[in-house]
């Protein structure tokens, strides 16, 4: 089992909105097959932080459930109107233990 974790910087005061708009992803994004999604925000470190989270059996399934969720029409319009909240962002991947 891994666990992926999505880290994005959003722009200046746009944490929340983004973190909402992440909310609308899980239900736009159907065909994902993640399990335990979180989506976080920072407490402490970089301002305006948001983190999903989702485990996977391996890094192969998340890829493919990328491939999938990035060709969904609903997934693009959604991910369309949030690009806009984001400055930069990257992935980790760890391996539960």
């Amino acid at each position: 089992m891994i666990l992926v974790r999505i880290v994005f910087q959003a722009k200046f005061g746009k944490a929340g909105e983004l973190a909402a708009s992440f909310k609308g992803f899980e239900q736009a994004a159907s065909v994902m097959r993640g399990h335990n999604v979180r989506i976080l925000t920072d407490l402490s470190g970089p301002f305006d932080t948001v983190v999903q989270e989702m485990e996977y059996e391996s890094v192969q399934a998340f890829m493919e459930d990328q491939e999938r969720m990035f060709a969904d029409p609903q997934f693009q319009a959604t991910m369309g109107r949030s690009a806009d909240l984001i400055s930069s962002g990257y992935k980790e991947y760890y391996t539960i233990e």
